[in-house]
């Protein structure tokens, strides 16, 4: 059972990094290059069975910007590589990541 404090630890840690977010932030996402993302994401995870496919196209969805897309990155590779396999996950996650490099 957690304790209060814990609760207020993780409040703590939420909004130190919201701030360090926040003073990182440069200008806004173009809504397109996110759009886009999104469709590349949704795409690495096309052929997955329904239940985990449809979790992640929830949380891809509801992703607002680039960095919430590439947070995604570890959700999806678990995802593909559990199904197909680790080196297939790399090379889908490839075409991810060529747009932050």
């Amino acid at each position: 059972m957690p304790s209060p404090s814990d609760t207020r630890w993780k409040r703590a840690l939420d909004s130190v990094l919201r701030f360090t977010r926040l003073e990182r932030s440069g200008p806004p996402d173009d809504a397109g290059e996110v759009e886009f993302l999104r469709q590349l994401c949704r795409s690495l995870v096309k052929d997955l069975p329904t239940e985990p496919r449809c979790a992640l196209d929830l949380r891809i969805l509801r992703a607002r910007d680039r960095s919430d897309l590439w947070n995604l990155r570890s959700h999806l590779f678990g995802a593909v590589s559990l199904q197909f396999g680790e080196h297939a996950a790399r090379e889908r996650l490839q075409r991810l990541d060529a747009h932050w490099h």
